[in-house]
């Protein structure tokens, strides 16, 4: 009776069958011919690249192994299969990391203060040299973490408080809206300081950034980024970050908005939208600073106490670069991907041929070794404090005190844990993977599959076999386009329309 009244709030694990999506059937038919392409012209794409694609047709397919459940009371037996965890691309396993650090931070991170989220960008043409030199990305992420850092710190000894500390965490994203190569750093930064008392460490909450202030912030860290490109020799000429000349034409065309292949080659993409569309331009925002294409925004900010919404902006900031739902299908031989807002000339989707697309894919993949979440201030593991300042992660109740001396070891392994699979997908979709989906019973794990000849044994024993349904290459064209990009559109504000 418990579980049955529990499973009305908790909705059942159903497993998604990622290859029938239009995602991975792209990616399925179109990435041989991809690296066929490219090795036709004598280029070669880094080992990390191919890895990212070739895990990524794995990932959710049973075949290549799972976790077996079983249910005693009704004798339903399930399965769950394995993740690719890679970072790229894949949109379930983007998912996961989102989602798991977000509750880490929230958890166990960042303490019950007003925050705000600080972005930063930079000019269009400075794009493929971040992109292409990681020492350079990092002296710059370093720059502006430390000016932002270093305004809150004026303001707080201005207001009386001596040596205040501030702390940040900052999600590298290296993708725009149309999945073009943007590296861009969002921050989630405390809306105060932190000072020191005789019992540990207060916190003092600044007043908002004005408009004038943010400038100033933005014309620093623009002064320094260049004076630290030009230190570094790489004003004129510049050493690539990777030595594979495929991938730098491929970041090349993505941060250009042009295609590489088919007829449109070396042109830009085609774009959909309503022209003269009315949108605010972001000088008319009193909390976005733009200097010479650097950009600094700060208008979103969190109270204290909603940590719901925190989490939320945590996900946003963590997210990976696809949304499938935004990916349909177009004739001839098109994709066509949605913007999650239009941008300022009206454009609203984009489209690419499916060579196109996988070129935009691989130009997105980050670099191995590179870390993607940063730690600063006093929220870096390395500080001294900082036990003192960040969130501990509430003590469940009723805990055997005992147990938890006798144990001590263990507990503290525990910890340190990440939240689980299954607790994830219960805080985030309501979905627990433990009830089973026929009597709403408790599914227990009986098995880990690893073996592909077991694995597919089984899985045609319980009728979940997965269905490939590549896409057919069309190899005709359709007819030349104009150079205006919007020769498509269709204006939904005209009322004969």
């Amino acid at each position: 009776m418990v579980a049955a009244l529990n499973s009305l709030k908790i909705k059942s694990y159903r497993r998604h069958r990622p290859e029938q999506n239009l995602l991975y059937r792209t990616i399925e038919t179109y990435w041989p011919i991809f690296v066929n392409e490219q090795r036709k012209v004598g280029k070669t794409l880094p080992h990390f690249i191919r890895d990212e694609f070739d895990d990524f047709l794995e990932c959710g397919i049973p075949e290549n192994g799972f976790v077996r459940t079983y249910c005693y009371a009704c004798r339903y037996s399930g399965i769950v299969p394995f993740s690719c965890k890679r970072r790229g691309f894949c949109p379930s396993c983007c998912a996961r990391r989102m989602n798991d650090e977000a509750a880490h931070l929230v958890d166990a991170v960042i303490p019950e203060v007003p925050t705000r989220q600080w972005v930063f960008s930079f000019p269009f043409k400075m794009r493929l040299l971040i992109a292409r030199n990681q020492s350079l990305m990092n002296k710059a992420l370093k720059i502006y973490i430390n000016e932002i850092q270093s305004f809150q710190r004026k303001r707080a000894k201005a207001a009386g408080f001596k040596e205040p500390r501030s702390g940040a965490v900052t999600f590298i994203q290296r993708f725009g809206s149309a999945l073009n190569l943007n590296i861009h750093f969002h921050t989630v930064i405390p809306d105060g300081v932190f000072y020191k008392t005789s019992g540990g460490y207060r916190f003092h909450r600044l007043a908002e950034p004005s408009f004038v202030e943010l400038c100033s912030v933005a014309i620093k860290i623009r002064k320094k980024v260049l004076n630290a490109i030009e230190k570094m020799g790489l004003a004129e000429d510049f050493q690539t970050f990777f030595d594979e000349e495929s991938l730098g034409e491929m970041q090349s065309i993505s941060i250009t908005q042009k295609a590489a292949f088919g007829d449109r080659a070396g042109t830009g993409l085609k774009r959909f939208g309503v022209k003269k569309i009315e949108v605010d331009p972001e000088g008319q925002d009193p909390y976005s600073a733009k200097i010479d294409g650097f950009s600094l925004n700060a208008s979103v900010s969190v109270p204290a106490q909603d940590r719901k919404r925190l989490e939320q902006l945590i996900r946003y900031m963590a997210r990976g670069p696809i949304a499938t739902e935004r990916l349909s299908e177009g004739f001839p031989n098109q994709l066509v991907y949605k913007m999650k807002s239009p941008w300022r000339d009206g454009t609203t989707h984009v489209s690419f041929s499916h060579l196109d697309f996988i070129a935009r894919l691989v130009a997105l993949i980050p670099p191995p070794r590179m870390n993607m979440v940063r730690y600063h201030g006093c929220f870096a593991p390395n500080f001294k404090d900082r036990d003192l300042i960040v969130k501990r992660p509430s003590q469940k109740k009723g805990t055997n005190e005992s147990y938890l001396v006798n144990n001590f070891a263990k507990v503290e392994k525990v910890k340190k844990e990440r939240l689980r699979w299954a607790e994830m997908l219960k805080r985030t979709f309501k979905i627990d993977v433990t009830v089973c989906p026929r009597c709403s019973g408790r599914l227990e794990q009986i098995a880990v599959i690893k073996d592909k000849a077991a694995a597919k044994k089984i899985l045609e024993s319980l009728g979940e076999l997965s269905s490939f349904r590549p896409l057919e290459v069309i190899e005709s064209r359709g007819p030349p386009c104009s150079d205006d990009f919007f020769i498509d559109e269709i204006d939904q504000r005209d009322p004969t329309w």
